[in-house]
């Protein structure tokens, strides 16, 4: 997993930004809930962070209503998937696999 930092705008219309967090394909699969602030250990860590909060202005403004949705849609999408694993009993009943190790001597 990897993430960066973007600018969010939410539907009343004011702008924040949040840590984003993103499989390795770039699908967005959470974000900080609560906006990030700039606070740092040292000066050249607030520097740092600074340079991170520039870099996500170069990217496109992300809707949170828009990310919430998508990311709902991806849970419901997971949870069907879910829905078709099958327990190991399962897979040794339809497979018919012999699990008595003295029968198979």
């Amino acid at each position: 997993m990897i993430w960066t930092y973007r600018v969010f705008r939410d539907n009343q219309g004011r702008y924040s930004i949040r840590e984003v967090f993103y499989e390795r394909d770039n699908t967005i699969v959470n974000y900080s809930k609560t906006p990030v602030a700039l606070v740092g250990a040292s000066f050249e860590e607030l520097m740092q962070l600074v340079q991170w909060f520039k870099e996500a202005f170069d990217l496109p403004v992300l809707s949170l209503e828009e990310i919430d949705a998508q990311l709902a849609k991806q849970e419901t999408r997971k949870s069907s998937d879910h829905s078709r694993n099958i327990s190991l009993q399962q897979v040794i009943a339809e497979l018919a696999i012999d699990t008595d190790p003295v029968s198979q001597s």
